[in-house]
């Protein structure tokens, strides 16, 4: 398009981000851990095609404003007033050490996610402690880092925490089934190999070709009956749920065994079926932490935190990403703070999965492939 002043000069080829009014913040290179993903867009807005690959690499945007006389947001940035930063950060650190857990005695666990060489069975792998952070050492410092969450919320009586709501619920099925229908080229195959049989019986014995009669009476009998499913247990799941638990779920969304499609299915399977636990509490701002982005408050969406709950093994601590954050106040009530740590709302990942293949589906035939 022309720029909104076609006689202005300085309006073609804009590159001087000092008059811009947006700008995104640049990565240093080399330090983009994040998980690989499939990027598809053919004129769609970017909320729909960065939604799913943010909430799978557990990223987070960050949107802030720069007034005049805040320290640059990276080195040698020359902005205007009121320029607003668009970021996306990692806040899990799940793929590159984190915790996830732990407890008041022992202190929490330092892990990384791993995901096996399969494509389904994942889990937290412990390693080293690190040292511990050097700004959490510095006077005045206020935040919290992913690779060493420093939040415990402790729910007692004489804690921050006003009211609180704990759902838990452990894993599930160990095995995972799907299909109905053969894999590509199996019904054909033996198509093929009826007709070709068929008609070289015929040829030796010096009738007509048969091989087409004989394939639509055995049609019937052979398809959709080899290699129609397939199965997937998680031994890890099995061994840690102990000798009673859900034995086998049907994993909908994949007809067509041991295609793209079953293998999506059973993954959605397994993710809807993990162990998962969600905790709403609310708090008094102060009490100890501030709540806010880092440099304004110790912690905001995105950051790995931790709390207690009561009723649950003395001194287990549950970490988790905070998925939520509102302020309520009224007449009555001092300003409160209402915190979510884990599933803010649980998706369907059947339907997630459908909608993926969906979308990878359109692009293919957007870009004329099919």
């Amino acid at each position: 398009m022309l720029p909104d002043d076609p006689l202005d000069a300085n309006q073609w080829f804009d590159l001087d981000q000092s008059s811009w009014s947006m700008v995104v913040a640049p990565d240093p290179v080399g330090q983009d851990n994040s998980v690989f993903a499939i990027l598809l867009a053919r004129f769609k807005d970017f909320f729909t095609v960065a939604k799913p690959i943010l909430q799978d690499a557990q990223l987070t945007p960050t949107f802030r404003r720069y007034l005049t006389g805040d320290p640059p947001p990276w080195e040698g940035a020359k902005l205007r007033n009121g320029c607003l930063i668009i970021d996306i950060l990692d806040k899990s650190g799940y793929t590159t050490g984190t915790s996830f857990g732990g407890d008041l005695f022992t202190g929490l666990l330092y892990a990384v996610q791993q995901f096996a060489t399969d494509g389904f069975d994942d889990g937290t792998l412990p390693i080293p402690d690190p040292n511990f952070p050097e700004e959490y050492y510095q006077p005045g410092w206020i935040g919290t880092l992913p690779q060493c969450p420093g939040i415990i919320y402790r729910e007692e009586a004489h804690s921050g925490i006003q009211t609180s709501l704990f759902t838990g619920s452990p894993a599930k099925d160990v095995q995972h089934v799907t299909g109905g229908h053969s894999m590509p080229g199996v019904n054909e195959l033996i198509s093929a190999t009826v007709n070709m049989a068929g008609d070289m019986i015929a040829m030796m014995i010096g009738v007509p070709p048969i091989g087409g009669m004989l394939d639509s009476l055995l049609k019937p009998l052979y398809t959709d009956v080899f290699l129609s499913f397939m199965a997937w247990k998680d031994p890890s799941r099995a061994q840690s749920l102990g000798f009673s638990h859900y034995r086998e779920r049907f994993a909908a969304g994949g007809d067509n065994a041991y295609t793209i499609s079953a293998l999506l299915g059973l993954r959605a399977s397994m993710w809807a079926t993990r162990e998962i636990f969600t905790h709403k509490f609310s708090v008094a701002d102060g009490l100890p932490w501030l709540v806010g982005q880092n440099g304004f408050g110790h912690f905001y969406v995105g950051d790995r935190i931790g709390s207690t709950v009561r009723g649950t093994p003395p001194g287990s601590i549950y970490v988790d990403r905070v998925s939520e954050i509102t302020l309520t106040w009224d007449r009555k009530t001092a300003p409160t703070w209402n915190i979510t740590i884990g599933q803010r709302i649980p998706v369907d990942p059947v339907a997630r999965a459908f909608e993926r293949i969906q979308a990878i589906m359109g692009a293919i035939h957007d870009l004329g492939v099919i």
